[in-house]
């Protein structure tokens, strides 16, 4: 009787294997998000750290703080807006400490050409994003000097290299 149990228990989990279809697992890449490199204004092949980082895209409330955007101190991953072609983004510098009154906020507007790339059933779709082109808000205390893409045209497909470097 025991044998018969363990049978039918190998057999139940040899067909929930099969079962399923390739497609219903996604392995396929998903909307690249946008990787920004921080460099040194005085020395331009240089990486420069930010300290205590934080960051806002226009239209999500949240901040993301260094652990959920750092790949290290001097560079960052943000997600790009999928529904429109501009994404404005709030680099904050001081900004993940708890004393607001050193916080020093600059914008970045990025925008792009979308286009939306079927990837398979269980993945969905994807955002790709070309041409992107760069630009900050001027104000009187920046401490983000300069921005350009890494490329001309700039193109977001992959995770896999830096698209913007600001120089600060």
């Amino acid at each position: 009787m025991k044998i018969l149990k363990i049978f039918f228990f190998v057999i139940i989990v040899i067909t929930a294997f099969f079962a399923c279809e390739k497609d219903e697992i996604c392995l396929e890449e998903s909307t690249p998000r946008l990787i920004i490199r921080f460099y040194n204004i005085d020395e331009p092949d240089e990486l420069k750290k930010v300290p205590q980082l934080a960051a806002r895209v226009d239209g999500i409330e949240d901040y993301y703080l260094d652990g959920s955007i750092s790949i290290a101190t001097d560079s960052i991953v943000i997600p790009l807006r999928v529904e429109q072609d501009l994404t404005k983004i709030e680099l904050v510098l001081d900004g993940s400490d708890l004393d607001l009154d050193n916080d020093n906020s600059d914008f970045i507007n990025l925008t792009y050409n979308r286009e939306d790339k079927f990837v398979s059933r269980s993945c969905g779709y994807k955002a790709l994003f070309y041409d992107v082109k760069t630009s900050f808000e001027a104000d009187d205390d920046n401490w983000v000097k300069s921005i350009k893409t890494v490329e001309t045209p700039q193109n977001i497909t992959n995770e896999y290299e830096a698209h913007v470097k600001i120089y600060h």
